[in-house]
């Protein structure tokens, strides 16, 4: 066990020291935030707090062991003799439970339930964790491709002027051309620097989920292929609703967490009941006393009785027990019964995003494919001298934005993707 928690533990520190050095892919960066994320280690505490309650709960069938030693000075009148001196004493005792009549097993199986909840608790954090790198890391990819069609816009827009100044130094366009393709090109290069900071500020959002404190220069496997090319392989995994709602109801860690606490609130309200009927124990003692001034207080005693406890009155605070283990009982199943229909919604929910951006992400790839024929015939006209500089910029907009469009469709069914798979309790 300690040899994998070093491994694990080295495994880690690897990845942070060279996550500057190196492309982090989202299998590694998922790595890292679960082994560093603040919220994941306080639900495992949570969890060990959870264990050793039921340790407690479980000490009570073990016996309860006491030993004192004391010393004093006693002074000493009787039938008109006094008597004075040093008194020493030790006295061991032990106490052992018999039976109870299912207050202890009962409090057992409620603190047993307990770290169950505790433990889908943790389960439940490392899937909201995981759901939260992959949104920051998809967000950083789509940043990466909004500079790279920022770029573009850069490099149509630095051809536009230049053609512009061919055009004028020829006498066929005029200076208003060229001052308008300069505007241009002074506008893309300010939407570059944009989308390079909001780059930076998606590196930092993705820093801070990972619960390290990583250098803004962190790197992170880019894709490879063009956005035409990434979106056309997009795919839709699964179609029907109600399917999708059975898994999620299964698989949920929240609704397994629900189902602990109810158990352990029925086990709570057992307690509560069985607290009317009386506890068996035994208990042994042994005392010795010896004083060198006072003879009469030396003794040696041992003791061995077997006790009956039933408490008769208590105030009605039994009642008042039984009454708020009826309450927590009720409430679990009716934080249960919530929690399943915002799973239901979320399910819903996910589904028709997943769908909505698939189907967009077609449109969008017609878009693109007619705005960049559109580019094209604008390009072609203005250098025919049959349209003005206006319609090649509107034609340049309209490529600029559509591309900008199909990276944000395809990265948001990504997204959209991720989060059915979290709210159907499967993404990893």
């Amino acid at each position: 066990m300690f040899n994998k928690k070093f491994l694990i533990t080295s495994f880690c520190c690897f990845f942070l020291v060279s996550a500057n050095a190196k492309e982090l892919s989202l299998e590694e960066l998922i790595d890292i935030a679960l082994n560093n994320n603040t919220n994941i280690q306080i639900t495992k505490n949570q969890k060990d707090v959870s264990e050793q309650k039921l340790r407690q709960a479980k000490a009570l069938y073990l016996p309860q062991v006491t030993s004192v030693a004391n010393t004093g000075e006693y002074d000493i009148k009787q039938n008109g003799i006094k008597e004075d001196g040093t008194v020493n004493s030790v006295t061991l005792s032990a106490n052992q439970l018999i039976y109870d009549f299912g207050k202890t097993t009962s409090a057992i199986k409620a603190s047993s339930y307990n770290v169950e909840a505790s433990s889908n608790d943790v389960t439940s954090t490392v899937q909201e964790i995981v759901l939260a790198v992959k949104k920051a890391y998809f967000e950083i990819l789509n940043k990466y491709q909004q500079i790279i069609v920022a770029k573009e816009a850069v490099k149509l827009d630095e051809l536009q002027l230049s053609q512009a100044e061919e055009y004028f130094k020829a006498g066929i366009r005029t200076q208003i051309d060229i001052t308008n393709a300069q505007l241009q090109l002074s506008n893309s290069n300010l939407k570059l620097i944009q989308a390079q900071y909001d780059l930076k500020r998606a590196k930092t959002n993705l820093i801070s989920i990972l619960g390290k404190n990583i250098s803004e220069d962190l790197s992170v496997q880019v894709d490879k292929g063009n956005i035409n090319s990434l979106a056309k392989n997009a795919t839709l995994n699964y179609q029907d609703t109600n399917n999708l709602i059975g898994i999620a109801l299964k698989n949920r860690a929240e609704i397994k967490k629900y189902d602990s606490l109810i158990n352990a609130n029925k086990q709570n309200l057992k307690n509560a009941t069985y607290q009317y009927l009386p506890t068996i124990d035994v208990s042994a003692s042994y005392n010795e006393q010896d004083s060198d001034d006072i003879t009469s207080l030396d003794s040696n005693q041992t003791a061995v009785l077997l006790n009956l406890k039933w408490d008769i009155f208590t105030g009605f605070s039994r009642d008042a027990n039984r009454k708020i283990a009826l309450s927590n009982l009720s409430s679990s199943y009716k934080q249960k019964e919530q929690q399943e229909l915002a799973i239901i919604e979320a399910v819903t929910n996910a589904h028709l995003n997943t769908k909505q951006s698939f189907e967009t992400i077609k449109i969008s790839l017609l878009s693109l494919d007619l705005a960049t024929r559109n580019l094209d015939l604008a390009q072609q006209r203005y250098k025919a001298g049959l349209n003005d500089l206006l319609e090649l910029n509107d034609a340049k907009l309209e490529y600029t934005q559509a591309k900008s469009n199909l990276v944000n469709t395809y990265y948001a069914h990504l997204v959209n993707s991720a989060n059915l798979e979290y709210s159907l309790g499967i993404i990893k």
